[in-house]
């Protein structure tokens, strides 16, 4: 089998498509055949070492935790698969291994994939709408009714911000690059500022929730945003809003989790057609490295990066 790996943490020269061998399957996890993986920062920021703390120095290591495949084996205590299912979900961090023809995962980080969503549009789910299900409902408890502040509200992670806040009942502004502003209003977004233009200031003092999603939106602005008792939420904290996280109530740190409860809730909207992340570029497992190192140095494509297996061999 082949997967995209490295052998030291670096940069993208760092990559290989290469061949490997799976472990043996431990009671919890399930075996998978990967139709499609897409690619999140995270992807590269584990394979340049920024979270070695957490995944170790085993080499070679396996890239990418989105996917969407079918169950090609099943530990001995796995209840919700069986061999033959199809299934979307992430990888462990400590392991990832998305970016490959097979992979082995935990049951928990794993849910049964509709029958309504193909396996491209399954593969887009698991981080970034889990990341924006648990800032939005359990970081803000947000209600219906409430208002939202997304800045990047046409990044994966915007994108379902946008789409699951309009599903419980919100309203949403947000803040985009100009050549997405008409996107972000097909998904739902109320108000679409241009990043380029200084923010209303009669938006300041408006929202139930401010969710930057970019990492560009200011300390200033952000506290301007905000209502009285409001809620700001970083997923991709300077240091100096870090500081502010741990000095202040009102700001929140947000990191996804790709369990089988927010899974659930993530893909019941996707089913319904409530959910839905573009794909902006496509790549075979061959080609995806180049993909990956075009992400990495800032290219922008207006959706998801997705990396698709060939049939069977």
């Amino acid at each position: 089998m082949k997967r995209i790996q490295f052998h030291r943490y670096g940069g993208p020269d760092e990559m290989r498509v290469e061949e490997y061998r799976l472990p043996k399957l431990s009671d919890d996890e399930i075996l998978v055949r990967v139709k499609a993986a897409s690619i999140n920062p995270v992807d590269w920021k584990i394979r340049q070492g920024a979270m070695k703390i957490m995944t170790g120095r085993r080499f070679p290591r396996g890239m990418g935790q989105d996917f969407s495949g079918i169950v090609e084996g099943v530990g001995r205590s796995v209840k919700r698969f069986k061999i033959g299912d199809e299934v979307l979900g992430a990888t462990p961090v400590k392991t990832s291994g998305s970016f490959a023809e097979t992979l082995i995962t935990k049951e928990a980080l794993a849910f049964a994939k509709p029958a309504a969503l193909s396996h491209e549009e399954a593969a887009t789910l698991p981080v970034a709408a889990s990341t924006a299900w648990v800032a939005l409902v359990q970081k803000a408890g947000l209600k219906p009714g409430q208002s939202v502040f997304i800045n990047g509200a046409y990044g994966a992670v915007g994108q379902a911000a946008t789409q699951i806040a309009k599903a419980l009942g919100a309203s949403v502004a947000g803040r985009v690059a100009a050549d997405c502003i008409d996107a972000a209003k097909g998904i739902g977004a109320d108000v679409v500022l241009d990043y380029r233009q200084p923010i209303p200031p009669g938006l300041f003092g408006t929202f139930d929730v401010v969710f930057d999603t970019h990492g560009s939106l200011t300390l200033k602005d952000g506290k301007a945003l905000a209502k009285p008792g409001g809620t700001i939420l970083d997923i991709n904290p300077s240091p100096s809003k870090m500081l502010r996280i741990f000095l202040s109530r009102a700001r929140k740190f947000v990191m996804g989790k790709q369990d089988e409860a927010t899974l659930r809730e993530v893909v019941a909207l996707a089913a319904k057609g409530k959910l839905k992340i573009s794909i902006g570029r496509v790549a075979p497992l061959n080609e995806a490295s180049d993909l990956i190192r075009k992400l990495e140095a800032g290219e922008r494509i207006r959706g998801k990066g997705l990396i698709v297996m060939g049939p069977r061999p």
